[in-house]
């Protein structure tokens, strides 16, 4: 299990961190999901033989917000 977190640019509400967290825990990949709106962060645990960076990123896309990975 991969642990990442990212930034995301453009979420400012309740409503934004609930749509990306439900969108991304329909990944089945995706083991945990926490988004923390105060910080405009986002972390992941998930399957990295399942999915990759780049799918996560474009899945924060398709709702209008950009995730920037944050390295450790």
């Amino acid at each position: 299990m991969k642990h990442v977190e990212y930034e995301v640019i453009g979420m400012r509400c309740i409503g934004c961190s609930l749509g990306i967290q439900k969108l991304l825990k329909k990944q089945k990949a995706i083991d945990n999901v926490e988004v923390v709106l105060h910080e405009s962060k986002l972390k992941i645990a998930y399957d990295e033989s399942a999915i990759d960076d780049e799918t996560i990123v474009k899945t924060v896309g398709r709702l209008g917000y950009k995730a920037v990975r944050i390295e450790s």
